[in-house]
């Protein structure tokens, strides 16, 4: 490929600005000669190189980058290589010679502008800590887990600041960044282990710049200072690095944020909290949980929000979010009103790409003195999640489609509207229909799901309506399937797992209806504990797609999650009879059908304490299919119930909420 050569600017040209970052004093010296940048297009790789003075006494080079940033390289060397420089910007380099008595020659000065287009990582993460991470338990013992749970996987990596370098768009979406020290003075600029240093901040810039985003904990939170996200003035001010010393509390994240009615802001549905227990009794209110007792640091480095000045808006945690375009997501435990910010979520900017999202609770701790935190599972989910959420590139957008006259279905009908309203109108969702199917792609729709509830449609895949049993869109779906996208498939589009070959046709969905129903007046939703045989028990009550609903006592011989109340209800089942398979138990139909098909079955009628049938099931990926299918097919997943109210709404909105992030 060919290369291309960027030749001197200015001969032995000074610029002001460039005068006020010199190391040494400037005085009269022969200058560096023939000044060329030589890359290749497409590439961020850029060899400076130049001719040396002959006059005797120099020592080395000096490097200026866009008249600010000053490199010093010790010997008489003739190039310097720049492993990813700055894309799509003017970029200027002045190369200087540097002599043993102090001076410090002219300029030469070559400017560049490389077009470049990152393609970003996936979803592999990096994990940055201090080179002498070893020396603090904390970090050792979060090391150790990002280890076991992302290096060995292949989903992550572990650098250090000696190993900065391999920080990039294109091998890492984003980058944990964790700091955790007994000791050390308030400011970035303290921070231990090269963590600090020079190369180790432009590096992080230049990887937010390409759109890298950032998980910053403990320490590590006042890096949104040293890489530019927010100014000096808005540091964390609440900051301790103390010994520490035995405490029997339970500690977490309070994420409902104010006591002001009208001014509370609840954000324990966030994504960061996904699948994690909301414990009452302990405080005020509810908390997350990350430690329990144990030797504990205290190590605070979050934000006063009254300490900056900020005008209520209407108070403080409104004013900072509106003023740095952010999200405060948690708080002390016992926090009620809007005086802190423990966790931020920092959004991109136009000036900014990447996203921040920053804890500095001092309950964000990783090594208790050595003894065993009761809470760590919940401590490593909330991590995991948090680095899930990190990790998802912005581009993404889940999908949802519907057949093409999805209008002629009041359930189709309201079902879109939600979508529309929570996924596309904030930018994270796509609405497709067969005639727009050539649109779902794996790069773009992590997900899509397939929604179709109809009156009176014959059972089997191929009389689902509007275009759904096409050749097009199967031959659609298969393909996004084949690349490992994933379908949340509900109602009668359940019997797509049989279109798109996940299971044979003898195993497709036999409990079915269609009919107009009519007036009920039961509650209905799923039974997630599968059942009636000592050890043979499968409790699903804890999976992520019953994250943060009700479960019901009361109703039914056990606890139910629940969709719908009293109204119209089509009772349009379009799920699993286990018994109709010729299924040896294994030691029941459950099972066998379970391992049969590289499934687990999550839910069934709620009334349903045997092994007779099967409404939610997950089909795991196989080495022939490397998409997940998550099928619903209860007659309790319904969106309209003669136009009437649904008393248990948020259940059924909530429940289809976990269901999408379930499969992201």
């Amino acid at each position: 490929m060919k290369k291309i050569y960027f030749g001197l600017i200015a001969i032995l040209t000074l610029f002001t600005a460039c005068s006020d970052v010199d190391l040494e004093p400037m005085n009269s010296s022969e200058a560096v000669t023939n000044l060329r940048a030589e890359y290749t297009p497409g590439s961020r790789q850029v060899t400076l190189k130049w001719t040396n003075p002959t006059m005797p006494g120099q020592t080395g080079i000096q490097i200026i980058k866009d008249d600010a940033d000053v490199i010093n390289l010790d010997g008489v060397v003739d190039s310097y290589f720049i492993k990813k420089a700055p894309a799509n910007v003017d970029v200027s380099y002045t190369v200087k010679a540097r002599y043993n008595d102090g001076r410090v020659s002219q300029g030469q000065t070559v400017r560049l502008h490389i077009d470049y287009e990152a393609q970003k990582g996936a979803n592999v993460v990096a994990m940055l800590v201090p080179e002498d991470y070893e020396t603090s338990a904390d970090e050792k013992s979060a090391v150790e887990w990002f280890q076991n749970n992302y290096v060995k996987t292949g989903k992550g990596v572990l650098l250090t600041p000696a190993t900065i370098d391999d920080l990039d768009i294109e091998s890492q979406s984003a980058c944990w960044v964790m700091c955790d020290r007994i000791g050390i003075g308030l400011g970035w600029q303290n921070l231990p282990g090269n963590l600090a240093s020079n190369a180790t901040i432009e590096a992080l810039k230049a990887f937010t710049a390409d759109g890298g985003n950032l998980f910053l904990t403990n320490h590590a939170t006042q890096l949104t200072v040293a890489v530019g996200r927010i100014a000096e003035t808005y540091a964390p001010g609440i900051y301790g690095s103390g010994e520490g010393g035995q405490n029997g509390d339970i500690w977490g994240s309070q994420p409902i944020i104010g006591n002001a009615e009208g001014q509370i802001y609840d954000h324990s549905g966030h994504d960061i909290y996904r699948g994690m227990k909301f414990v009452s009794g302990l405080y005020e209110r509810s908390i997350y949980t990350f430690i329990g007792a144990g030797v504990k640091g205290d190590h605070n480095c979050m934000w006063d929000l009254n300490a900056y000045g900020l005008a209520p808006n209407p108070n403080v945690v409104k004013a900072w979010e509106d003023l740095t375009n952010s999200h405060v997501l948690g708080t002390w435990n016992h926090v009620v009103d809007y005086c802190c910010a423990g966790i931020i979520d920092f959004d991109p900017t136009s000036t900014f790409n990447g996203r921040i999202l920053a804890v500095g609770l001092a309950a964000y701790e990783w090594n208790l003195g050595g003894q065993a935190n009761s809470c760590q599972d919940q401590l490593e989910r909330f991590t995991a999640n948090c680095l899930t959420y990190v990790s998802t590139p912005a581009e993404e957008k889940v999908a949802m489609l519907v057949p093409n006259d999805y209008t002629n279905s009041d359930d189709e009908k309201s079902a879109v509207e939600w979508f529309k309203a929570n996924y596309v109108n904030k930018g994270k969702g796509i609405l497709l229909t067969p005639a727009t199917i050539d649109e779902l792609d794996i790069e773009n729709n992590p997900m899509c799901w397939v929604m179709c509830d109809r009156i009176g449609i014959d059972r089997g895949w191929e009389h689902l309506p509007g275009d759904l049993a096409s050749t097009a869109t199967i031959e659609a779906l298969k393909a996004y399937a084949a690349d490992g996208g994933n379908l949340f498939l509900t109602n009668h589009a359940t019997q797509l797992t049989v279109a798109v070959g996940r299971i044979a046709e003898a195993y497709a969905p036999g409990i079915y209806g269609s009919g107009e129903g009519g007036m009920n007046g039961d509650i209905w939703g799923s039974q997630p504990i599968i059942g009636n045989a000592e050890g043979q028990i499968y409790d699903h009550s804890g999976h992520d797609i019953y994250w943060g609903m009700d479960f019901v006592s009361g109703l039914y011989e056990r606890s139910i999650y629940t969709f719908i109340g009293a109204g119209i209800k089509g009772d349009h089942n379009c799920m699993w009879d286990l018994n109709a398979y010729g299924l040896a138990p294994n030691p029941n139909v459950v099972k066998a059908w379970e391992e049969l098909t590289n499934s687990t079955v999550l839910g069934t009628w709620n009334h349903v304490v045997d092994y007779c049938c099967a409404g939610i099931i997950d089909f795991a990926p196989t080495t022939g299919y490397p998409g997940r299918i998550l099928a619903v097919g209860l007659a309790a997943y319904e969106w309209n119930l003669g136009g009437e109210p649904n008393s248990c709404q948020s259940q059924l909105e909530k429940f289809t909420g976990n269901c999408i992030s379930y499969l992201k």
